[in-house]
């Protein structure tokens, strides 16, 4: 036999005693990687499944030869660690034990063991200044990043950086958004104020998300040395890591880029100017507006013979304190009555939102202009005032797991109560009054009792009851818009008609407007199978009519045509309503969208 040969086999048998003793544990191999990083190593392992481990042991040795001295982990029961401080491009070797609570000792293999070469870290320094241009946010806060989710955050608070041309204060809530798989938002105008909406115009300007892919990849790469062995990843993790925050950002930019196009079309729909929120407090009343647009226009609010003349300069937003004897006031722009809002009689903070939904609190905190208010089980649904009589039909639509106890006050007085139903599918619970109120300016409260066992207002809505209104929710709990027809204690449906149509008969056809989008005038045209009785008008996104073709007229079937211009409007979208009502059936209502684009 060859001598050489059998010197090696009996080192082999001889090399645990050598290193650890004369006992021979129990083996059984445990998998154990070690990854260089600058002048460092990091070490990671396998934990056996199904044991109870009281200690594990890591021992060093910088030649396979020689005696392996003990790393201690202070007792840790961990699955990796960093070996720090070691001398570069110095080859190092790794053995595991692990101690179960049975007095097992399972371990690596003695005749493999892990070893890897620590990276010079001389040109660290300079890498950061390098980095510091293009990831300002992540380099100053790399020393104190001890986990992927921190980088993932300062990265893409970089990547936010180089697509917003200022900094705005709410940079934190979209690293959420984009960051978290399971946050969701309807509309950025309900995170972001105005002004820091309209700074991230830029970074949701294109679907396609290349420059988002290179600039991670590039991220990824760049920071490999630097901070990989520091949050503790093996090279595999460091890539999977990687692919998991780019699905995550890529999914969340393509539905962020519909959301913030959908919130820029709904912006263009607003009046130029609007009152966003009402406070009062022990100084009076005071009125917030924000200025969408800069008409040129004169502003004033109004009450009866008096008026505050409103003037923005370098701010949009303006505040404006009224008179406490006001029962209303009035938004006024070249003279044309925008808003009317009843004003509050109890201190609080009445919140305004662009789509016309109101809630009151009686906490004053701080002011903010939103696209809607938030969602609720339960919420008011369908309103109708009749003139003539004083009565007032409410309509309360929603669901909810348990019984919830709910109220109606107008102002400070209690209408009505009741217990909802528990149940999934939504509930419609409506009632009428008859009014005996001289008030022509109030507030109608939906609430709840919340466990201090008080009311708490779960939505608001002004009741200005100088003439007869119909309003209802479209879809139900949706946005307000004024209907021609009741739909009490059921869904507000306006193609309920359509649906029944074996008990309702189609009596027209309204076609789609031409050309639309359009950028001057267009051409509606609609077909009327039978005669009757005809309304049509084009109303804004808010349900404000803004021309009215035909109101109640009657007509012989034919075909008809008008023509309407967007000249005075701004950009955005609106929509055609037609409604006609034959013999003893129920009014038959369609609507269709159109796009005015100057």
């Amino acid at each position: 036999m060859n001598r050489n040969k059998l010197n090696i086999k009996a080192l082999g048998i001889l090399f645990p005693f050598l290193l650890f003793g004369a006992v021979i544990k129990e083996s059984m191999p445990l998998k154990i990687e070690a990854h260089s990083g600058p002048e460092s190593i990091l070490l990671k392992w396998d934990l056996p499944k199904e044991e109870i481990i009281t200690s594990i042991r890591i021992f060093r040795s910088s030649d396979m030869m020689s005696t392996y001295k003990i790393i201690d982990l202070d007792g840790i029961i961990t699955d990796r660690y960093l070996d720090k401080d070691l001398i570069s491009d110095e080859l190092y070797f790794y053995r595991l034990e692990i101690e179960t609570i049975d007095e097992k000792v399972l371990s690596s293999t003695y005749e493999t063991p892990a070893f890897a070469k620590p990276k010079d870290a001389q040109n660290l320094e300079q890498n950061i200044t390098e980095l510091q241009q293009s990831y300002p946010v992540t380099v100053s806060a790399y020393v104190e990043i001890t986990d992927i989710h921190e980088l993932k955050s300062v990265l893409v608070h970089d990547y936010i950086l180089n697509h917003i041309l200022s900094d705005i204060n709410q940079i934190h809530t979209l690293q959420m958004y984009l960051l978290m798989e399971e946050i969701h938002i309807e509309s950025f105008l309900n995170i972001l104020p105005i002004e820091a909406f309209k700074a991230c115009q830029f970074l949701f300007a294109e679907k396609d998300p290349k420059s988002l892919q290179v600039f991670f990849d590039t991220a990824f790469n760049e920071f490999d040395l630097l901070l990989r062995q520091q949050i503790l990843l093996t090279p595999i993790e460091w890539q999977n890591e990687k692919e998991n925050l780019l699905t995550i950002l890529e999914n969340k930019f393509f539905k962020a880029v519909n959301i913030y196009k959908n919130d820029e079309i709904f912006l263009k729909s607003l009046p130029p100017i609007r009152v966003t929120n009402l406070v009062r407090d022990s100084i009076g009343v005071k009125i917030y507006l924000h200025q969408f647009e800069d008409l040129g226009s004169s502003v004033e609010l109004f009450m009866k013979e008096e008026s505050i003349p409103v003037f923005f300069e370098k701010d949009n937003s303006q505040m404006i304190l009224i008179p406490d004897d006001w029962e209303y006031v009035k938004l006024l722009i070249a003279g044309n009555v925008v808003q009317t809002i009843p004003t509050v009689n109890e201190e609080g903070l009445l919140t305004i939102a662009m789509d016309n939904q109101y809630i009151f609190t009686d906490e004053i905190t701080s002011v903010s202009t939103i696209r809607s208010i938030p969602k609720q089980d339960f919420q008011l649904n369908e309103i109708a005032y009749n003139d003539m009589g004083k009565k007032l039909q409410v309509e309360v639509a929603g669901s909810s797991d348990w019984s919830t106890q709910l109220g109606l006050f107008i102002d400070d007085s209690l209408l009505w109560e009741w217990n909802s139903i528990p149940g999934f599918a939504v509930s419609f619970v409506d009632s009428n009054w008859t009014l005996q109120a001289s008030n022509d300016y109030s507030w109608l409260h939906l609430c709840w009792v919340n466990e201090n066992e008080s009311w708490e207002i779960i939505e608001s809505r002004p009741l200005i009851l100088d003439g007869s209104f119909h309003e209802s929710k479209v879809p139900d709990l949706g946005s307000w818009k004024s209907l021609f027809f009741y739909s009490f204690g059921e869904s507000n449906d306006i193609t309920k008609a359509e649906k029944n149509n074996q008990i309702i008969p189609e009596i027209f056809a309204l076609y789609q407007n031409y050309p639309n989008p359009f950028n001057s005038s267009t051409n509606i045209t609609f077909d009327l199978l039978e005669e009757a009785n005809v309304s049509l008008y084009v109303a804004d996104a808010r349900g404000r009519k803004l021309k009215v073709f035909l109101e109640e007229i009657f007509l012989e079937k034919g075909f008809y045509s008008f023509d309407w211009s967007g000249e005075y409007q701004s950009s955005g979208i609106y929509f055609i309503t037609l409604q006609a009502q034959s013999g003893e059936y129920m009014p038959v209502v369609m609507s269709r969208k159109i796009i005015y684009l100057k």
